[in-house]
């Protein structure tokens, strides 16, 4: 296959890139063309060779969802009270936010794990602008009043 000097450096394909050829819709794929040859320098690509990578990123989205559903699910039936009240999921990523219909396949697979009657009643997904800096800041201040008792 081909590829270039940008292609073969470690985590060079950013997922806004991966966003932005799924959402390709166009019969030429014009800006899957556009993401490869002119952002990353591959040479001349034909219609197959942009159907493959479309396909691939697509399949690369699929799993990136079900992953996602598959862990917060864990997290909430460790705690099966959770699973009586309303409960708000704040998810940070670019993947999340930006991905196209990445929040309706996380509800939808959810589903498979937690239930129709729960995610459709009772499960809320949010973005969390700066989710590890808060996440950790959580924890901390956890441990810190876990120490103090």
């Amino acid at each position: 296959g081909r590829s270039s000097e940008i292609m073969n450096k470690s985590y060079t394909f950013d997922t806004a890139y991966m966003s932005e050829i799924v959402a390709d819709d166009s019969s030429d794929l014009n800006v899957v063309k556009t993401v490869l040859e002119s952002t990353l320098d591959i040479p001349p690509t034909t219609l197959t060779d942009r159907l493959v990578v479309k396909n691939v990123c697509d399949m690369i989205g699929t799993r990136g969802v079900r992953l996602s559903a598959a862990a917060m699910s864990a997290v909430l039936l460790a705690r099966p009270e959770l699973l009586k009240s309303e409960v708000s999921v704040g998810i940070d990523g670019s993947m999340y936010q930006f991905y196209p219909n990445f929040e309706k396949d996380l509800y939808n697979v959810s589903r498979v794990f937690l239930g129709e009657e729960f995610v459709d009643n009772r499960l809320k997904l949010h973005l969390a602008k700066d989710g590890s800096g808060v996440g950790a800041a959580i924890v901390a201040m956890t441990v810190d009043r876990d120490r103090s008792h």
